[in-house]
């Protein structure tokens, strides 16, 4: 893939974009860039004299805030439909941190840079950061225990059945059920 510098009067988002960044995470992203620049180029198609954001909207509103001329694209030759699922996909489909192994990453980043430090520059205000470290002092076999209490509770919980039957199966439906409750 090659990495293109457009002008950001050239690129426009699309009108589709479900995904929604918070003003405390979009002023985050906004410090980063300012201080560090971008780290990876936003994903846009050719629309004829324009190019429309497949991927990076806070990232490409983020630079021209902050008076960016050009940005660093992926231009990628996607349909529309094609487009939105990537749309999707980049946006949702990148997974979630696992808390333990996070917990574990933020000590280590905490021996060397400030929970305050932090929290400026990651998704995470301080208290749960704070909290996140908390989980590494619980037992290590805590979650062990834990799954094994929801596949517990999975097996307690209730059924409820929905059906329509004739008035003569119903009179079978309720025998098999005494008989069921008895055992």
């Amino acid at each position: 893939m090659d990495i293109t510098l457009i002008e950001l009067n050239k690129i426009e988002p699309n009108n589709y974009n479900p995904n929604a960044v918070p003003e405390d995470i979009l002023a985050k992203l906004r410090a980063e860039i300012g201080q560090k620049g971008l780290c990876e180029p936003i994903i846009v198609r050719s629309r004829g004299s324009i190019y429309e954001i497949v991927d990076g909207e806070h990232r490409w509103q983020v630079c021209r805030d902050l008076g960016w001329q050009e940005i660093p694209c992926i231009i990628q030759d996607f349909d529309d439909n094609e487009a939105k699922i990537k749309t999707l996909q980049l946006n949702y489909m990148r997974g979630s941190a696992i808390p333990v192994k996070l917990a574990h990453l933020i000590h280590d980043l905490s021996k060397e840079i400030k929970l305050e430090d932090l929290a400026k520059r990651l998704p995470y205000e301080e208290p749960q950061l704070k909290d996140n470290l908390e989980l590494l002092k619980l037992p290590e076999d805590f979650g062990k225990g834990l799954e094994n209490r929801a596949e517990q509770e999975e097996q307690e919980l209730l059924s409820v059945l929905s059906f329509v039957v004739y008035k003569k199966q119903l009179e079978i439906i309720e025998e098999a059920i005494k008989i069921a409750i008895q055992e």
